[in-house]
């Protein structure tokens, strides 16, 4: 049986998620890598960085997180051109701009109650199939998902999260 893997829009928002609520090193630097090409070119908050530094902000704002509830209030894509397709449109690849607000919840406790932050972002992405990803041996049949990131424009705020909302 084939495995449909998901269009670019959910597919995004959902290794996103996985980055933002990961609560440990090991699944944070899991769903970062299966996100985010090795040859990625990155531009946060308007400074052109690394692929390593981009990777310890992420991980810097959810410091000692315990929790996080991710919003997302707006995915735009637009189909890509597929190479492994004979450059046929496919929806799975291509660009993507994606809204969302993330309420990190900390392990840090102050007077009984979770110390929160609330991270707004806007992301914009170029995703197409990574060719570094190594295809599972003939024969074997699981999940291949070669889609990676490979340029990345995000605008994000991290701030101390109001109670009232």
């Amino acid at each position: 049986m084939a495995i449909v893997l998901p269009q670019l829009g959910p597919w995004a928002k959902s290794h996103l998620q996985s980055i933002i609520q990961a609560t440990n090193q090991t699944d944070f630097d899991a769903a970062f890598d299966a996100f985010v090409a090795k040859e990625v070119h990155v531009t946060f908050n308007g400074e052109n960085i690394s692929r390593d530094e981009y990777k310890k902000r992420l991980r810097a704002e959810a410091f000692d997180e315990a929790g996080a509830v991710v919003t997302f209030n707006g995915v735009t894509t637009v189909p890509g051109k597929d190479e492994s397709l004979g450059g046929a449109t496919s929806s799975f690849i291509g660009e993507a701009g994606i809204f969302y607000t993330a309420i990190i919840a900390e392990a840090i406790v102050v007077q009984g109650a979770s110390v929160e932050s609330k991270i707004t972002s806007s992301i914009n992405i170029s995703v197409k199939n990574d060719p570094s990803v190594p295809k599972p041996p003939a024969g074997i049949r699981g999940f291949y998902d070669p889609r990676r990131v490979f340029t990345l424009n995000q605008v994000s705020t991290d701030a101390p999260a109001d109670s009232s909302t």
